[in-house]
């Protein structure tokens, strides 16, 4: 039997890179400029598998929606509404088939991706598999790596200029504290004050050497 990380692995690669070739072209060879979604994808990947054991989660659960979550989701998608997180789940049980994965856990992996979409909560989702997933997706979307992923493809919207990234970074910062609020898990909870608190100094830190240079950092 095929093993199950390497379908995921290559069913989301096939999807993401023709994706993002259609989106944003292809450099030397035939890779995408910037894989994105699979980028962002590998971050949410990362982090649940981590967060699962904490949270007493099952890992094999977590880490497989996690490879799954977004593997329907497309670039600027021109459709009026976004269903990427049914249409994925109704992927799953197709791309996971002749592969070593249990076979009882696919309801809990569909599940875990119907419930992850949205950057707040007003309750905590159930069960711990599916609030990791939630979980994890949105710390990607905090911290260093959330940078390197904004800043690469920032240019593909609009035009590209320190202010405007300043100030949609200040927009953001909103919002990741709704995030951090909304976190289902404590150690999800204290990861995400802790990245929060990085972007928060980062756009600081921004602000003064593009708005005010010479204004002199609080010690």
């Amino acid at each position: 039997m095929i093993p199950w990380r390497e379908r995921c692995e290559e069913a989301l690669g096939a999807q993401t890179r023709a994706d993002a070739i259609r989106f944003w072209g292809a450099s030397r060879g035939s890779r995408p400029i910037f894989d994105y979604r699979f980028e962002h994808t590998l971050a949410v990947v990362k982090i649940a598998k981590w967060l699962a054991p904490l949270a007493g989660a099952d890992p094999e659960t977590v880490e497989c929606a996690a490879w799954l979550h977004d593997c329907r989701k497309v670039l600027n998608d021109p459709r009026a509404r976004d269903h990427h997180a049914q249409e994925a789940s109704d992927a799953v049980a197709g791309i996971l088939a002749d592969t070593d994965f249990p076979p009882g856990k696919i309801p809990a992996v569909r599940h875990a991706i119907e419930h992850h979409v949205g950057l707040k909560l007003t309750r905590r989702l159930e069960p711990v598999e599916t609030a990791c997933l939630w979980d994890a997706d949105k710390l990607s979307k905090l911290g260093a790596a959330s940078l390197v992923h904004y800043n690469c493809i920032s240019g593909a919207f609009d035009a590209v200029e320190t202010s405007g990234i300043l100030a949609r970074g200040q927009h953001w910062l909103g919002l990741a504290q709704g995030i951090a609020g909304s976190m289902n898990t404590e150690a999800g909870r204290a990861e995400a004050l802790r990245r929060l608190a990085f972007l928060e100094a980062y756009y600081e830190q921004l602000r003064r050497e593009w708005s005010d240079p010479m204004e002199p950092s609080t010690p």
